[in-house]
């Protein structure tokens, strides 16, 4: 087929998967399921090593809710040549790259094992019988027949795996080595354990109640979150620990009744901007695809606008493209929740009419925006003002060494701060809403 352009919660049942491929989702959605994206990461950059032409790539994923089917998303979004897989299967990890026997099950791309994509283009795999369970973690296998560079997603801070040959099908983990784990922007601070070529899991949920997205820059996609020695520069960065705000905002949700658990999707790019620059495509250029097409989302939290300050934009700039931002999501019926720049003062980099810009920005969020709710993460952090520029810092206690970034517990606390409140127009999204209206 070729296709153009938290911590872990401990499930207490665990089903071996079934192997019988669905039908539509029309039809499924006609016995009252419904899906949702239970696992997602944005691609924000190409790389051009390792070479994986004859290998095997073993990503893992964590589903934020339980469910009865899956759907699998490949996406060569940032790739410069087309790539091939030969096959994909899913299954249930065991431990390091092993997976629990009987569970590996085959995923196909209408009707076919093969997949090719083009340059920017993506594809999903048909809908598949398989029991999973929130907060348990999968391996999404995939043999690649031919590749010349990769589409990633570069702070996964999970431990995926590659091998030779084409070894999709084998539950065995012997010959699995983890990934390269240096992130290309910033490769000798910060190891980020990427993800090839997976952009997102959806689950077949009967009593979930709407998807979150979580859409951002590094401060959503985690760095610093799992850094050891309080986020200090000699600290390391662990994998496999699952300690972003939204993380931790997944597991809560999970803990409510049935009929107000909603699944997270996170879609943070390290060094991502609004309108411009930044790392990967801009907030503007990717919100379709990386939130309002997710399935079943019913919320949006919006949360970038230091990088474009950094790169020079001026407030009215930030305002104007989160205007946009807003405007978008409400036209999608999706409602959107704002949450404000945090501070940045001891970052080298930040200057004082770069607090000025944040500051606007932030009482335009705050007194003006027309955003559906507010998660005001700017006064959780707020620090002492540093006296070289007149700016904010991050609240020491919470602040990775960078001044950029919150260290673990900062986001421990900005998990926790976040009043689950905002989500509780529980089964009727803003689009039903708009419907109704009409």
């Amino acid at each position: 087929m070729v296709i153009s352009n938290r911590r872990l919660l401990v499930a207490a049942l665990l089903a071996a998967p079934c192997l019988s491929f669905l039908g539509s989702m029309e039809a499924d959605a006609r016995h009252g399921h419904q899906w949702f994206s239970a696992w997602t990461v944005s691609h924000g950059v190409g790389l051009t090593t390792p070479i994986l032409t004859g290998q095997v790539v073993r990503m893992i994923v964590r589903p934020t809710i339980s469910g009865n089917a899956v759907r699998v998303k490949l996406e060569n979004t940032l790739g410069h040549f087309p790539v091939t897989f030969s096959a994909a299967y899913i299954g249930q990890l065991q431990a390091g790259a092993a997976l629990v026997l009987g569970s590996n099950t085959p995923l196909i791309f209408s009707g076919s094992p093969e997949l090719t994509l083009a340059p920017g283009a993506g594809a999903w795999s048909d809908p598949v019988n398989f029991q999973v369970a929130a907060f348990e973690r999968y391996a999404i296998s995939l043999d690649v027949a031919s590749a010349s560079d990769i589409s990633a997603h570069t702070t996964g801070l999970v431990t995926n795996y590659m091998a030779s040959g084409a070894r999709a099908a084998d539950p065995s983990g012997d010959g699995f080595v983890p990934v390269p784990n240096l992130d290309p922007i910033v490769p000798i601070s910060n190891p980020a354990f990427p993800f090839y070529w997976v952009a997102a899991v959806d689950v077949r949920a009967p009593s979930t109640t709407g998807t979150i997205v979580a859409f951002g820059d590094s401060i959503t996609d985690g760095r610093c979150s799992t850094r050891t020695n309080d986020g200090a520069a000699n600290g390391v960065v662990l994998p496999d620990i699952y300690n972003r705000w939204a993380d931790l905002l997944a597991e809560r949700l999970a803990r409510l009744p049935a009929n107000q658990v909603k699944s997270v999707a996170n879609e943070g790019i390290g060094g991502n901007s609004i309108v411009n620059g930044g790392v990967g495509p801009t907030a503007l250029t990717r919100m379709d695809r990386d939130a309002l097409e997710r399935a079943g989302v019913t919320h949006v939290i919006f949360f970038e606008g230091t990088n474009d300050i950094v790169g020079g934009a001026t407030a009215a700039t930030v305002i104007s493209g989160s205007q946009q931002v807003i405007d978008r999501a409400h036209a999608a019926g999706v409602t959107i929740i704002g949450v404000t720049i945090i501070p940045r003062g001891s970052s080298a980099t930040w200057t004082s009419d770069m607090e000025q810009q944040r500051l606007v920005v932030n009482d335009w969020i705050r007194n003006v925006a027309n955003f559906d709710g507010i998660i005001d993460f700017a006064e959780l952090l707020r620090g002492p003002v540093v006296p070289t520029n007149n700016a904010e810092e991050i609240l020491p206690a919470f602040s990775c060494f960078d001044g950029i970034h919150p260290n673990p517990a900062g986001y421990e606390a900005m998990g926790e701060f976040i009043d689950l409140s905002l989500f509780k127009n529980i089964g009727v999204s803003r689009r039903t809403r708009v419907l109704r209206a009409q």
